[in-house]
């Protein structure tokens, strides 16, 4: 009977030392959790809504978006969204999307949506992969060029195969209906959003000089505003 009364107290202490163990794990991810909370409330987000073949797209990106980001590391945090102008629609289960620029834009889409969602890829390379295509003359042409540039070329395969399959069809219509969710249809492409509320004085302001509406709504001002 000792014996036996000796084995169940080792099996509840036992797990009673796991259950501990699980109850600080979970404690220390809820601790980091509220960290990155408390430090994104800190930051400015921006948020835009764009196509791959959209000049003004393109231009905005690379010309305010790009420098802003590099400038401003853990002042700003992105949310990009590829879809703009495009619709979508389930057909006999399969989603068919029309695009503002023609095919060619739903596949550019689809490559920066899969892009955007691969967990083997860092946030920082996911933004040099974006602004190196939207730098290119037909940015849904471009993947192994940019790929290149940061050094992820075995990324080549999986990515194309997402951006030719449901995955990309199914990522391109998650930012649809994210992008629906603000306007539908857009009334310029691409919008901008600043702190999660669109206002159409901000959205020009971005538009024309992104780095004086960081800098007028930041909570810390940084030095090189």
């Amino acid at each position: 009977m000792k014996i036996i009364f000796k084995t169940i107290a080792n099996i509840i202490l036992k797990n009673k030392m796991k259950i501990i163990a699980v109850l600080c794990l979970v404690a220390m991810f809820y601790g980091a959790l509220a960290k990155s909370k408390k430090s994104d409330d800190n930051k400015v987000k921006i948020a835009v809504y764009y196509e791959s073949l959209c000049p003004d797209s393109k231009a905005f990106i690379t010309q305010q978006l790009a420098p802003v980001w590099r400038d401003f590391r853990g002042v700003v945090k992105v949310k990009l969204v590829p879809y703009g102008k495009s619709t979508h629609d389930k057909v006999n289960g399969k989603w068919q999307f029309n695009c503002h620029h023609g095919a060619d834009e739903c596949y550019g889409n689809k490559v920066q949506a899969c892009i955007l969602k691969d967990r083997s890829l860092q946030d920082t390379e996911k933004m040099e992969l974006v602004i190196c295509l939207m730098s290119q003359a037909s940015p849904d042409k471009s993947l192994d060029t940019c790929l290149t540039q940061v050094n992820k070329m075995d990324e080549s395969s999986k990515l194309k195969r997402c951006a030719s399959g449901d995955q990309g069809d199914n990522l391109l219509a998650t930012y649809g209906d994210k992008t629906d969710n603000v306007m539908r249809p857009l009334s310029f492409v691409p919008t901008v959003i600043i702190n999660e509320k669109f206002d159409q004085t901000t959205q020009d302001e971005a538009f024309s000089n992104l780095k004086a509406a960081v800098c007028r709504v930041a909570p810390v001002k940084p030095s090189n505003c």
